[in-house]
């Protein structure tokens, strides 16, 4: 059996691509900084018959990291995929903005995904085969007013899955940069928005197809970079 590591779990996107690897026959090991965000769907995926396994690590600590994939390697066997749905959310008036939040907005949006590709595409290469998809956004290709910490550290991330790509492409590592061009529809966005505009949110369901549309296309015709968002969104 195949391995997919999650990486970002909470009741949104990182539940739904969970879910959706192990659809697809894959065992899944579910990391996040809390064992509770993963809980339920690591539930739902051994109700239905499939292998999963909850990791807590906090990413941005290479340490843990490392104790987390040699884990999943005992208890699940060598991953094949990686799904990089960790981030550092902060926003607020850049000149009122503490230094600390570009910082930890940095280390989990970019540098935790340096240390799970350090461990994990070794792995990759030895196997000629593997797959990464990163979740990016609007704000990996234009920045905002209000959302620095944000568009420094999406943006990077966009360019380290580009520089992925040209390295490892080549050798059979299949990396695509999911640009989320609107609101994911989650039950903390909900809570702040009851009565959202009709067709406004993208389902986390959805892009999570988007991910495994990727995964299933053939070496001949790969993509990169995939924008998702819902009609009414201008862009």
């Amino acid at each position: 059996m195949s391995v997919a590591v999650v990486a970002g779990v909470g009741p949104g996107l990182g539940s739904s691509l969970a879910r959706a690897f192990a659809a697809q026959g894959y065992a899944v090991a579910l990391v996040s900084r809390n064992a509770s965000s993963g809980e339920p769907a690591a539930r739902e995926i051994t109700a239905a018959g499939g292998r999963a396994l909850v990791v807590p690590a906090d990413v941005t600590r290479p340490e843990e990291v490392s104790a987390a994939v040699a884990r999943i390697r005992a208890d699940l066997g060598i991953p094949a995929a990686l799904a990089y749905n960790a981030g550092g959310y902060a926003r607020g008036p850049f000149l009122e903005l503490d230094p600390a939040a570009f910082r930890r907005a940095f280390a989990v949006g970019v540098m935790g995904a340096v240390y799970l590709g350090q461990a994990l595409i070794p792995d990759m290469l030895r196997a000629g085969a593997g797959f990464i998809s990163v979740t990016g956004a609007t704000a990996a290709l234009r920045g905002r007013a209000g959302f620095a910490p944000f568009a420094i550290a999406k943006s990077s991330l966009r360019m380290l899955a580009q520089s992925w790509a040209r390295e490892f492409h080549p050798k059979g590592v299949h990396v695509v940069h999911i640009v989320v061009d609107g609101q994911i529809d989650t039950p903390k966005l909900r809570e702040r928005d009851p009565a959202p505009s009709a067709g406004s949110l993208i389902e986390p369901e959805a892009i999570a197809a988007a991910v495994i549309h990727a995964l299933k296309q053939p070496r001949s015709a790969w993509s990169h970079e995939i924008d998702i968002r819902p009609s009414v969104e201008p862009f």
